[in-house]
């Protein structure tokens, strides 16, 4: 850990300041991402590259689909509208109620944890 603090502490400080260049990085440094950590990090990108927004929220949209065990198909259609209607607040404040559902998929490592067996530090087969 640097001097700068963790990965996430990073992306927190790049996510209040608005920082684009600085939220991928913490992000493809911290390999997964809360949901409710990538609601942030996806308003502002709609803020600050309005090119990027659409395929950004498709991916929110199918990973809030994935996370929240319980969804509604009405919960998710009303997700969507408000994903529409950024940045409008009231659309923000209805989508921020819907990650704290949300549970981490299983099978996702950690990015320092090496998939395969052939990856993984430990004595070499002759």
């Amino acid at each position: 850990m640097t001097s700068d603090g963790s990965p996430y502490s990073r992306s927190q400080r790049a996510i209040r300041a608005g920082n684009l260049p600085l939220i991928h990085a913490a992000a493809a440094e911290l390999g997964w991402v809360a949901l409710r950590d990538a609601l942030a990090m996806m308003i502002v990108i709609d803020d600050r590259d309005e090119d990027r927004f659409e395929a950004a929220a498709v991916r929110w949209a199918g990973r809030l689909a994935l996370e929240v065990p319980d969804l509604e198909l009405a919960e998710m259609a009303g997700g969507i509208e408000s994903l529409h209607a950024l940045p409008d607040e009231n659309a923000q404040r209805s989508l921020l109620e819907l990650p704290y559902r949300a549970v981490r998929p299983r099978g996702l490592r950690s990015p320092s944890t090496p998939g395969r067996r052939s990856q993984r530090p430990g004595p070499r087969r002759p």
